[in-house]
């Protein structure tokens, strides 16, 4: 009997607790807004920046789905609106509505801050989209001004620091 109740308490706890674990482990429904910069160096707009930070956010959501831990939400229906908050280091949380209204759990805000073309820094939040609170913060400073730099510091970024929260 004692053999039976074991055995009925071991298959309870996988059938019942089990999948409770995994649902805790899915990943959160994230809006990953474009990565913005903030530049300071005074040497102006370069020739494809637009391009890099395009492509810095697909590199971003690519490495966040990644970790298995975000799930990127598609933003693209709300566009206009996104746009309508930059810059979002600054805004005050004015992004909040977007990622509510996209449906996302969490946002992930990144800025860019170009001292020089040899010296930046990259700062990334994580919201809480349902409390409006960052329950994440890492940084880092990377050299060079070309798309080589800055996808290795997204990379450095969040497998060596957020990935490590």
């Amino acid at each position: 009997m004692r053999k039976f109740l074991a055995m009925f308490l071991a298959m309870f706890f996988v059938v019942a607790v089990y999948p409770l674990a995994l649902l805790a482990n899915e990943p959160k429904a994230t809006a990953i807004f474009p990565v913005e910069l903030w530049d300071t160096s005074g040497e102006g707009i370069k020739p494809g920046q637009s391009e890099r930070l395009k492509l810095t956010t697909e590199k971003l959501a690519e490495l966040l789905e990644h970790t298995g831990r975000y799930r990127s939400l598609d933003l693209s229906a709300f566009t206009a609106r996104v746009a309508a908050t930059e810059p979002r280091y600054t805004c005050n949380g004015c992004w909040l509505g977007v990622a509510r209204d996209a449906g996302a759990d969490l946002a992930v805000l990144t800025v860019v801050h170009k001292v020089s073309t040899l010296v930046s820094s990259v700062d990334l939040y994580v919201a809480d989209v349902k409390s409006g609170e960052y329950i994440a913060h890492v940084d880092a400073q990377f050299r060079g001004d070309d798309d080589r730099a800055y996808l290795r510091a997204f990379e450095f970024l969040v497998n060596e620091r957020l990935d490590h929260k």
